[in-house]
């Protein structure tokens, strides 16, 4: 309060000092007086700024308009534009509360604070600048209700860019005086609320992403009547209902199309054929019906094309089937007559190949010049990316911290009636709370999660200086319920290998659940190829790892009761400790969880490791496993990825299979392997272990069953002949 206080008095001082530089903070009737130089110097004191990056900020400096990242007027050496990028790491940033100071800046015309650790709310007075143009605060935790902003005096507003942030509520009704936006970026936030039928009335929109928020309802119908100018529309991954607005047919410069993993229903409109410049189509994981419209053969420009996960039919002479196939989708396949009745993949990884579009958040490409944020530029950062999609689970889940005690006849944790249970099944040594998880994980922070998925997110949970544990929190809309998700739970508590990560426990309630295990702090195999050129990585390491994995799946599959078909074998699903011992994770979590959203089929994988009769049939085996286990193997083996983005340049369908046996067929064999595995004492092993891999992936379920895949392994040890 002193602090707070201070500052006040602070900014009157400099308002009294400063009488020759007029200047109006918060209306018309009430004129504040302030140095802008003092004003950006208020702004420094309410940030942390660990890197420096505000140094050439100082008071004995008069050249303010040279300070990094401040431009100025030229005319009146006014504070113009206020452009300070993070970095998407931890460094590079500044960290603390966006100051009120900012509304002294009166001819700010740019804010642009991307990518940094900023908290707190944006000060209402900064909604009366009414020449801001550009406020783009991206990549921040940044909070409040955003119906309360105030836009009615932002009427030259371009650029509203607020994703990733943790915004919520509803759509405020003076949004529609922004009649100059072109960009208009709300996407991983939480605004819960219809889309409303104003935003068709932007004449200038280009970019419009809504992407992982909570929106229900309908797309207006009206919508795209006057955006004729929109070229990047996203509103994949929320709550919307109803059918694709025909209208939208008009919006002739669209480029972008993204209504992916939403509950959309009725027929793809024909009108889409319309939009020749469109390059990326995205509509899976939806409800629609009906055959594929013809038109969409008209579109020219189409480079990426997702239709799979919903209820239509095609006819074989329909061209778009292998136009949609392209992204890795080789189990498509035209015959006189086929239905796609298939759920949504389970991963923010799917359609990993799309996201080769999208540059490093800190590339040059991505980068803030002096001109402002660009349409383009929004979009790129947007599309469907790795990064992208793994803010989902955390945006998504809107847990708030319950209380339920748990009716469990195993051990519980002995606490005082006022805070919570967790269920354990391995005594830990310490008593576990729920209070305790919240706080060992910083009330689940950003920076304390170490990965995200399509069941949640996992935090790292330092309980003590001698323990850490790994919490994986639970998308709550995503469960069965809480009395199937007990039994299930208590199924998984009992299984034990010592290539399985450990279920120490778990916590549930009405309004939040997660799931205790042993953390592991050699990360995941995914980490671990990406940087194998700087680690030890020889086929001992390769045999080591593939058996470990192969354990792991052959004691699901053949020694529980009943057998448990993971459905997710990809490389971020397995962990490795210090010894490069690999542990497989999420096992049996497709069962107590919810396949898609929309879906009533219960397809459950990622893009590239999902078994071909799997994905067409949604019958699942223990054979998926097979396949996507030899996915993996081939991974390991070559430096490639199950849909490398080097592969567009063959055919339809083209993955880590097809360019293995394509590379057997042209005897270009030793180009396969990573380079540090082509050695001679272990060269014939290496041969063997590639033809076991392309067994198991294999188009026809006839694979082998993972008990032979572990037998044919052991042979290959590395110090036996094979």
């Amino acid at each position: 309060m002193k602090m707070q206080f201070s500052r006040v008095l602070i900014l009157f001082l400099m308002a009294f000092a400063f009488s020759s530089f007029p200047f109006s903070a918060y209306g018309e009737d009430e004129v504040v007086v302030v140095s802008e130089k003092m004003a950006l110097l208020e702004i420094k004191k309410s940030f942390i700024d660990p890197f420096g990056i505000l140094l050439s900020w100082k008071s004995d400096n008069s050249s303010y308009c040279s300070w990094y990242g401040v431009s100025c007027n030229a005319n009146s050496s006014r504070v113009s534009e206020l452009r300070i990028r993070g970095n998407s790491t931890n460094a590079n940033k500044l960290v603390g509360n966006l100051s009120h100071a900012v509304a002294y800046l009166k001819e700010l015309r740019v804010l642009s604070l991307p990518f940094h650790d900023l908290t707190g709310e944006i000060p209402v007075q900064i909604w009366e600048l009414q020449n801001l143009e550009v406020v783009d605060v991206q990549g921040n935790a940044i909070q409040g209700d955003f119906s309360t902003y105030n836009f009615t005096r932002l009427r030259k507003l371009r650029v509203l860019n607020l994703r990733f942030n943790r915004i919520v509520g509803r759509f405020p009704p003076s949004l529609v005086k922004c009649r100059c936006l072109s960009v208009l970026n709300l996407a991983g936030n939480s605004v819960n609320d219809v889309i409303p039928g104003f935003i068709g009335g932007f004449e200038k929109l280009k970019v419009l992403n809504l992407s992982f928020n909570r929106l229900i309802g309908r797309v207006p119908v009206n919508f795209g009547v006057k955006c004729r100018d929109l070229e990047h529309l996203d509103l994949s991954f929320n709550l919307l209902q109803g059918e694709i607005p025909r209208v939208l047919g008009k919006c002739s410069h669209l480029r972008t199309v993204l209504l992916s993993s939403n509950a959309f229903s009725g027929v793809i409109p024909s009108e889409l054929g319309g939009l020749r410049k469109l390059e990326v189509l995205l509509l899976n994981n939806n409800s629609f019906t009906g055959e594929i419209p013809s038109s969409l053969e008209n579109l020219t420009s189409l480079h990426v094309c997702n239709i799979l996960f919903n209820n239509l039919s095609f006819s074989s002479d329909n061209k778009m089937i292998r136009r949609c196939s392209f992204l890795g989708n080789s189990f498509l396949s035209v015959t006189p007559r086929m239905s796609l009745s298939l759920a949504p993949p389970m991963s923010q990884q799917s359609n990993e190949s799309l996201s080769v579009a999208a540059p490093p958040q800190g590339s040059d490409q991505s980068r803030n010049d002096k001109r402002g944020l660009t349409a383009l530029e929004i979009a790129v950062a947007v599309s469907v990316t790795l990064v992208f999609v793994a803010a989902l689970a955390v945006l998504v889940a809107l847990c708030k911290n319950g209380k339920k005690k748990p009716s469990n006849p195993r051990i519980e944790a002995s606490i005082s009636p006022e805070v919570s249970n967790i269920t354990i099944f391995n005594d830990v040594g310490v008593v576990l709370t729920y209070e305790k998880i919240v706080q060992a994980t910083r009330h689940f922070s950003w920076s304390y999660c170490i990965g995200t998925g399509g069941f949640g997110s996992t935090y790292r949970a330092e309980i003590s200086s001698e323990l850490t544990l790994a919490v994986k929190r639970l998308l709550t809309e995503r469960c069965q319920g809480a009395i199937q998700f007990e039994a299930e739970i208590q199924t998984l508590g009992t299984i034990s290998h010592p290539n399985l990560i450990t279920l120490i426990g778990y916590y549930t309630s009405d309004t939040d659940m997660f799931l205790v295990y042993n953390f592991l702090p050699g990360g995941n195999l995914e980490k671990y190829i990406h940087e194998r050129a700087n680690r030890v990585f020889n086929y001992k390491v390769l045999h080591k790892i593939a058996l470990d994995i192969g354990l792991a799946i052959s004691f699901l599959h053949d020694q529980c009761d009943p057998c448990i078909i993971h459905r997710d074998v990809k490389p971020s699903n397995i962990l490795l400790d210090n010894e490069l011992n690999a542990h497989l994770s999420d096992f049996g979590l497709s069962r107590i969880m919810e396949t898609g959203t929309s879906s009533t089929t219960s397809v459950a994988g990622t893009f590239g490791y999902v078994a071909p009769e799997y994905a067409l049939t949604s019958r699942v085996s223990d054979k998926a496993d097979v396949y996507s286990y030899g996915v993996v193997l081939l991974e390991l083996l070559s430096d490639k990825r199950a849909l490398d983005p080097s592969f567009s340049v063959y055919e339809d369908g083209f993955n880590i299979v097809s360019w293995a046996n394509m590379m057997l067929r042209d005897d270009k064999i030793e180009d396969i392997f990573y380079t540090s595995l082509w050695e001679p004492d272990s060269e014939e092993k290496l041969k063997h272990m590639l033809h076991l891999a392309l067994k198991c992936t294999a188009d026809l379920p006839n694979r082998p069953r993972m008990i032979q895949v572990v037998e044919q392994l052991r042979n290959l040890e590395p110090h036996l002949v094979p």
